[in-house]
């Protein structure tokens, strides 16, 4: 059975770490004394783990020293009294061994985040102006041979033509020259005489042919779209504006022709007078209507009939339509124009209602 020492365990363990780095035993030391093979243990408040242990043979362990907090500093120990301390300057660093081989290039690793940016230094000083020297001027050298004649160059584009200089002063009178051999010129014609009777009249020439015409007469309208639900209506020329509904020249109010001030279905309550004949005419349409642009047919009408001259325009802002065609109007005829529309509601907008058709269509008629 193995002896067992009963000593206070905080004295114990004061005791334990003066012996270990005191190296004069004193009067008051407390001395444990092991059995053969034992050793002196402190454990912890649990009685485990081990915390410290000095075997019989002077073997010292500290079982949690590799968990301890690190520090950076050496430990040696005295080797005649076994002393313990910090070690003395240059202990625990060998000779520098040789460099060893080079080992291979390890993956690169990602890229850390950028640090901040830091403190500007202060400005050094401005060093000293170094002296100023001039080398020496060296030798000429050589003058290098002569090079090639170049090739001749393009002949330059001629100048333009200088003004006229002054007339010079006139130049002294010639000496007189020898009497002419050539006859001299003609003198002047005689008084004409008396007229002389009035011939016969001559026959009468053959009629000429006929001319390929010339002018002719232009008739134009700027029509404002009436505010009537009718999808054909006549409208005069010489009438112009850019608005639409009521400030047409039917005073249409949203209704059908028949219900209008002026009836546009009706050829003569808009027909003007010709004044001219013509056999050949031309047709040209624009189309100005807005909101919505709609589709137009215009045809011109002669004493309420309709002739061959017609053209129509695609429901697009500003398109046109030509055409030409032959007429036979007299100077007595009575014409106006004829405009149709494939618009649903006719000349007014669907939705919302009791709207017109905004804008105009502008046609040009030319008779000859």
């Amino acid at each position: 059975m193995k002896p067992v020492t009963r000593v206070h365990r905080l004295g114990l363990a004061l005791g334990a770490a003066y012996a270990l780095h005191t190296p004069l035993a004193l009067a008051a030391d407390v001395t444990v004394t092991v059995p053969s093979g034992g050793g002196f243990v402190v454990k912890s408040s649990g009685g485990s783990p081990e915390r410290f242990r000095v075997q019989d043979s002077g073997e010292v362990t500290v079982p949690s020293l590799g968990t301890a907090i690190p520090n950076t500093s050496l430990t040696c120990f005295d080797g005649p009294t076994g002393r313990l301390g910090p070690c003395a300057a240059g202990i625990g660093s060998g000779a520098t061994g040789p460099t060893g081989a080079t080992g291979a290039t390890g993956p690169a690793g990602a890229t850390g985040a950028a640090g901040p940016a830091g403190a500007t230094g202060p400005a050094g000083a401005t060093g000293a102006t170094g002296a100023s020297g001039t080398g020496a001027t060296g030798a000429t050298g050589a003058t290098g041979a002569t090079g090639a004649t170049g090739a001749t160059g393009a002949t330059g584009a001629t100048g333009a033509t200088g003004a006229t200089g002054a007339m010079g002063p006139q130049g002294p009178m010639g000496a007189t020259g020898a009497d002419s051999t050539v006859p001299g010129p003609q003198g002047l014609q005689g008084i004409p005489g008396a007229p002389g009777a009035t011939g016969a009249t001559g026959a009468t020439g053959a009629t000429g042919p006929a001319g390929s015409g010339g002018g002719g007469i232009v008739f134009s309208t700027a029509a404002v779209m009436p505010a009537t639900s009718e999808s054909a209506v006549f409208f005069p020329f010489g009438i112009g504006g850019v608005g639409g509904g009521l400030w047409d020249y039917t005073r249409c109010s949203y209704t059908a022709g028949s219900g209008c001030t002026v009836d546009p279905t009706v050829f003569a309550n808009v027909s003007v007078p010709a004044f001219t004949s013509c056999s050949n005419a031309q047709l040209h349409v624009r189309n100005y209507t807005t909101v919505p642009t709609i589709p137009l047919t215009v045809t011109l009408y002669r004493n309420g009939t309709a002739t061959g001259l017609t053209c129509s325009v695609a429901g697009t802002l500003a398109a046109t339509c030509n055409a030409t065609a032959a007429v036979s109007i007299a100077s007595t005829d009575e014409i106006a124009l004829h405009m149709s529309t494939t618009h649903t509601g006719g000349f007014m907008v669907s939705s919302p209602s009791n709207a017109a058709i905004e804008g105009t269509a502008i046609s040009t008629v030319y008779c000859q």
